[in-house]
């Protein structure tokens, strides 16, 4: 059997994402909890794509990947999941997705079966949530799971789903050509630069065996949103399909009904992830832009305002308010907004341009006012 090649798939089960323990672990109390949350925060801002390694106990987590998988599991493809884990690519792939300018927020922090949890909000034009659950060994705080809303499920559990699929299908994997293998972060890269072109024709040139896994599935779904409307729709509508009860569903068919123009079907998608994160002020933004294209400005000013009451520093849900001033003919309130604005950091000038042109006497109630 090529086990060198199992163990490169297992590496590639888990670039996605984005044994017993040696100690018992104990309770985290809600002050280490909020110590964590601003720790975690604070590596993310610095773009410290190591905290990953720091942070997770790799017991443990093996531990629930060998439960989610019902210790049905080849040792040696999940020697190679855990050797691809412990090299800290999950960590690489949150700070490459965030970019310079994507923001990973704490949203809140809760407690579950005697076990503290941290929801942070990561954004960069696409939305996802992470549900980092907690433990204590000794007197360290550590990760023992995630649950990650673009899969709907822990990240424990996709691997050890795919580990026990795998094992079913042991003849097959081995005859897998690890060039084939290796095509996947060839593909990863593509989709980092959105040429959806070239990263679609080598997913489509992957063995059927790697296309067939779920987390592969939702590979293409972020492949095809830089194909352009239709084959993005396709994507979500046949996952949908396949996975009718996946609890991320909610998430991912917020694209589905906005290109569909189904505006209340993409309202409601919001409203059900908001209730299944139980509150996330940050989803008004995807309110107002419903909003907006239903041609309710009115609802979609509330919730603009009530984003930026939350958010002020959001550059892009301010600008959006500022244009729905404008749009109302609140022009006192867009030119202050806009003073306030230009004092932060990263404005965008561009857009503060096209705003100008498109509201002359705004640009010159600009020019005239003073602070």
């Amino acid at each position: 059997m090529r086990h060198k090649t199992l163990l490169q798939y297992c590496f590639l089960l888990y670039i996605l994402f984005a044994a017993a323990c040696s100690e018992p672990e104990k309770p985290v109390t809600k002050e280490e909890a909020a110590a964590m949350a601003k720790s975690l925060k604070t590596n993310i801002a610095h773009r410290k794509s190591n905290w990953f390694n720091e942070v997770l106990d790799i017991k443990a987590f093996e531990s629930r990947i060998r439960e989610a998988a019902h210790n049905k599991v080849n040792e040696t493809m999940l020697k190679g999941a855990m050797k691809s884990i412990e090299s800290g690519d999950f960590g690489e792939q949150v700070i490459k997705a965030l970019g310079k300018r994507g923001s990973y927020e704490l949203v809140k922090q809760y407690e579950k079966n005697n076990h503290q949890h941290l929801v942070f909000r990561m954004y960069n034009e696409q939305l996802n949530y992470h549900d980092f659950e907690l433990i204590k060994k000794g007197d360290k705080i550590k990760i023992a799971d995630i649950f990650i809303y673009t899969t709907g499920e822990n990240l424990s559990a996709s691997i050890g789903e795919s580990l026990m699929s795998m094992n079913e299908q042991l003849s097959a994997v081995s005859k897998v050509d690890p060039q084939e293998l290796q095509k996947i972060q060839l593909i990863k890269s593509y989709m980092q630069r959105k040429d959806g072109e070239k990263a679609s024709e080598l997913y489509k040139s992957l063995p059927g065996l790697l296309r067939a896994q779920k987390l592969y599935k939702i590979m293409y779904i972020q492949i095809a949103s830089d194909l352009g409307n239709d084959e993005y729709l396709a994507a979500l509508n046949k996952f949908q399909q396949e996975y009718p009860d996946a609890p991320n569903m909610y998430l991912l068919m917020i694209d589905a009904y906005f290109l569909k123009k189904d505006f209340p079907g993409a309202l409601r998608c919001v409203n059900s992830l908001d209730s299944l994160i139980n509150k996330d002020p940050f989803l008004d933004f995807y309110r107002a832009v419903i909003y907006k294209q239903n041609n309710d400005p009115a609802n979609a000013l509330v919730c603009l305002e009530k984003l930026h009451q939350y958010m002020p520093d959001f550059g892009t849900g301010t600008l959006q308010l500022i244009n729905a001033y404008l749009d109302e003919k609140q022009l006192d309130k867009a030119v202050a907004l806009t003073q306030s604005y230009k004092k932060g950091k990263d404005v965008d000038d561009q857009t503060l341009e096209a705003l100008y042109l498109m509201y002359p006497g705004y640009k010159k109630k600009m020019e005239t006012t003073t602070e």
